[in-house]
């Protein structure tokens, strides 16, 4: 299947690597000191070869079926090269969750490149959240186990946040597919 490189770069929802030719997510897991979440999306061997890879380490997932995974991974990498035309470039491998498809059809890579951006989407938003909690990394701590409790301590830190800061959110960016195709042009 062959892409423009805006084109891919936008459905995998990281346009600014056609200019910084890298970029990344990552967000770890307090409990256990590791990386719990990590999204790539690169350029290399001077922009021949295009990789996006992601690896997020879930626990107590539930799949599509209704079963309860303890730990649960979820993976994807795409392999793409520049072609002859300028600009474009074939995606020529996908692996998604295990799963491994040489030469995908279009069907395959669409799914690929939809739940890479939305998990991508889900690491760089818990990213942005420990940022903003260092210290729970530094120093984790228990949460109550009663769920009022912890609501009710979650919206205390919260309430205390935004007192001694501005509040800050998320923005996702959307682009409607009619100004995707027209911009791509």
């Amino acid at each position: 299947m062959m892409y423009a490189l805006k084109e891919i770069l936008c459905k995998l929802g990281a346009p600014e690597v056609q200019e910084r030719g890298r970029i990344e997510w990552h967000y770890f897991n307090k409990e256990k000191s590791g990386i719990a979440g990590y999204a790539e999306i690169r350029l290399q061997a001077g922009g021949e070869e295009l990789v996006a890879e992601m690896r997020h380490i879930r626990e107590n997932f539930e799949d599509d079926e209704g079963k309860l995974h303890p730990v649960y991974t979820e993976s994807f990498y795409l392999f793409a090269e520049r072609t002859a035309r300028a600009g474009y470039y074939r995606v020529t491998k996908l692996s998604l969750d295990g799963e491994d498809y040489s030469s995908p059809q279009k069907g395959v890579v669409e799914l690929g490149l939809s739940v890479f951006h939305a998990r991508a989407l889900d690491i760089s938003i818990r990213m942005v959240e420990q940022a903003f909690n260092k210290q729970d990394i530094v120093e984790p701590k228990e949460p109550p186990r009663d769920p009022a409790a912890r609501l009710k301590a979650v919206l205390a830190t919260r309430r205390a946040v935004a007192v001694e800061k501005e509040e800050w959110g998320v923005v996702v960016p959307f682009r409607s597919r009619s100004g995707l195709h027209a911009n791509s042009a």
